[in-house]
């Protein structure tokens, strides 16, 4: 607490005599930060911010340590994360390990009135899913739900089917896309449950969750992303209570100051039968708050290889006659696309398969045509297949290709479920990130947590060591996933889940990169990434994050006294591009 008036020029913060990547392309590196007043002040030398110290300041020494534009994830699912990765965890890579840990959680728990679990992985379970037959084994009596490593679909037993009045004869939510399978002789569902339409049905009707669980859980989660250095996110998805309560919520935890990072929020238009104009503008119109806004359009046009539900140019090599349904036929997404764009909406398409890439490129170009120019910053998002021909069009187009760059791993999910599906040459050309950079495009990543279905995490440095390595965390000597041309530089990485981010969510005039001006959003990490093995990335930790230049989350270590300065600074020489407004 201050016990004398600052002077004109004090800083409440100055970070000094270390490394500082700024992310700003006029001066990506700095070996000081000035903050005052929740803004970066001064970016340069340690002899610029000296005079700037005074009696109240905070000086931070980083020897060692590296200073970055706070973390905006592109990409994420804190409600729905936060209040379903709960219960059981079943992230085994068998069937015969995943029902040994529910036998023995079963034995350890005793009588309850519901089972909820996340994490089991498909290919624990091949082709056909898992069934309720195990679950009916364990708990004859006890509706039990658990989700998927993605959360896009659901293993259940009898006892949930029965409470959810799922049974035979009850209509799929999208026929091919979100469904319950079903004996091939009876028409009984099985117990797997694909698709999120259908996992909410389930989930509503069998082992609801309250709104007050959904309170908690959020404000258990949010702290944990500060503690990764997250102070911006764009949330993509709620599912499990309306839009209208998720943005209520965020600006309870606003008021009460337990908000530590920026909210952009969407209307998710995934029902072909309603009209999404009505409901977006009514949410842009109710939320704006400092940390909350809302206002941006996500079409879902298909869904995962998974399911083989994303929507391919050429048929699934191991289903041969299906080529993956579009969610909203191509003259309804260029329809709303088009009205989206004329009243200056930006859009944000899940597209999976590359047919669903291509209508959206195609929606969007035809909206550009239409309206004429402004500032757009219209997004694609999941991209795991890209047609070769149409990575140039993101870059003329304007368009913004967001990664969860932690998927681009050769781990079992790809070995069992992508490579059969795709087969062996588009398998081999999947998350081409590299080619859309060089061809000119924005980046920007987000982890998409928890709808994923490989590794679950929520940290930008697990999305940015893979982005560059390739292979999976904790396995250095491991395969790389094909092709290794597509692998990023640490720099351009880091940029993507800064300032390509920021400019996703039209945040980069106030965040996004450390500039004399912008908001003191700042991670310090306790470590260099830039100078160690990028296999070893994801041991870095958080040190502390600023969001709005207050201090969301320090680590109890000690910080060090002022030490030399490091005699260089690493060079930035890769090309990075932060593209342009579609216009």
């Amino acid at each position: 607490m201050r016990t004398q008036p600052r002077g004109p020029n004090e800083a409440d913060f100055v970070f000094r005599d270390g490394a500082v990547f700024t992310a700003d392309p006029k001066r990506r590196w700095a070996k000081a930060v000035a903050v005052r007043d929740g803004i970066i002040t001064h970016v340069g030398d340690v002899a610029e911010v000296e005079d700037l110290i005074g009696r109240g300041t905070r000086v931070i020494d980083l020897e060692g340590r590296l200073l970055l534009p706070g973390f905006v994830e592109g990409q994420s699912h804190p409600i729905l994360g936060a209040a379903l990765t709960q219960g059981v965890n079943v992230q085994f890579q068998t069937r015969e390990e995943t029902l040994a840990a529910l036998a023995a959680w079963r034995d350890q728990a005793g009588r309850v009135d519901m089972v909820r679990g996340y994490g089991w992985h498909y290919s624990a379970f091949g082709l056909y899913g898992p069934s309720k037959t195990d679950l009916d084994a364990l708990w004859p009596d006890t509706p039990v739900v658990l989700l998927s490593i993605d959360m896009r679909a659901a293993w259940t037993n009898s006892t949930a089917l029965k409470r959810a009045n799922i049974v035979r004869g009850v209509p799929d939510p999208l026929p091919g896309l979100s469904f319950f399978q079903r004996e091939a002789r009876t028409g009984e569902p099985t117990g797997y449950v694909i698709g999120t339409p259908a996992v909410l049905q389930l989930l509503q009707g069998a082992t609801p969750v309250s709104s007050t669980m959904i309170s908690a859980a959020l404000g258990n989660w949010l702290p944990r992303a500060a503690a990764e250095g997250i102070t911006s996110l764009f949330d993509s998805g709620v599912h499990i209570m309306a839009d209208k309560d998720a943005l209520a919520l965020y600006e309870k935890f606003e008021r009460e100051k337990r908000l530590p990072c920026r909210i952009v929020a969407c209307y998710d238009y995934n029902n072909p039968s309603v009209d999404p104009m009505p409901l977006v503008r009514r949410l842009r119109d109710r939320s704006r708050t400092e940390l909350v806004r809302a206002g941006v359009l996500k079409i879902v046009l298909d869904g995962t290889d998974t399911h083989f539900s994303a929507a391919l140019e050429a048929p699934y090599a191991d289903r041969p006659r299906v080529r993956g349904e579009l969610i909203i036929n191509p003259g309804l997404v260029r329809d709303t696309v088009m009205r989206a764009d004329a009243e200056g909406f930006d859009v944000v398409f899940h597209a999976a398969g590359d047919r669903a890439v291509r209508i959206a490129l195609d929606a969007i170009e035809a909206a550009m045509k239409g309206n004429g120019k402004r500032s757009r910053r219209h997004t694609i998002a999941y991209l795991s297949s890209i047609a070769p021909e149409d990575i140039q069009r993101f870059a003329d187009l304007g368009v913004i290709a967001q990664f969860s760059a932690q998927c681009a791993v050769p781990d079992a999910h790809w070995e069992q479920i992508t490579m059969p599906r795709l087969g062996p040459q588009r398998a081999a050309n999947t998350f081409p990130m590299a080619s859309l950079l060089h061809a000119g495009a924005t980046l920007a990543f987000g982890t998409d947590w928890s709808m994923v279905p490989h590794r679950p995490t929520f940290r930008p440095l697990d999305a940015i060591e893979v982005a560059v390595t390739r292979r999976q965390i904790g396995h250095p000597d491991g395969k790389s996933l094909p092709p290794a041309s597509e692998a990023l530089t640490i720099e351009q990485a880091v940029i993507a889940n800064t300032l390509g981010a920021a400019r996703q969510l039209r945040l980069d005039t106030r965040v996004g990169s450390i500039t004399p001006g912008k908001r003191a959003d700042l991670v310090m990490l306790d470590r260099n990434i830039f100078e160690m093995p990028p296999h070893q990335i994801h041991d870095a930790k958080v040190s502390m994050t600023l969001m709005n230049g207050i201090v969301r989350h320090e680590a109890s270590t000690s910080l060090s006294l002022p030490t030399p300065l490091p005699k260089s600074l690493p060079s930035a020489t890769a090309p990075v591009s932060l593209g342009r407004d579609g216009g």
